[in-house]
C-alpha cells in the first residue's frame, strides 16, 4: 500500500490521526491552477479515531488546529 501524505498535512507538525481526501486520490495537481481560481482551501479534514470532522476531544479537524497542543494528538 502506498503511504498516505498530502501536501497539506506534515508529519511531526501534524497529528497522525488527521485525513483529507487528497491523502487516498494520486493525481498530479495542475501548476497553474491559481491563476484560473481563487485562493479558497475547500478540503475536508476528519480524525481516524472518530470518523467525524471533530476529535476525540469534541474539538473540530484542520491543519491549523490539530497539533502538538491538544491532548488528543499523536505523532
Amino acid at each position: 500500500m502506498l503511504s498516505l501524505t498530502s501536501p497539506k498535512i506534515h508529519v511531526g507538525v501534524h497529528c497522525l490521526k488527521l485525513r483529507t481526501k487528497s491523502m487516498y486520490i494520486h493525481a498530479v495537481v495542475d501548476p497553474d491552477e491559481a491563476t484560473f481560481y481563487d485562493a479558497y482551501d475547500n478540503s475536508a479534514f476528519w480524525c481516524v479515531s472518530t470518523q467525524t470532522g471533530f476529535g476525540p476531544d469534541g474539538q473540530p479537524v484542520r491543519p491549523d488546529l490539530c497539533h502538538g497542543e491538544r491532548g488528543c494528538c499523536r505523532f
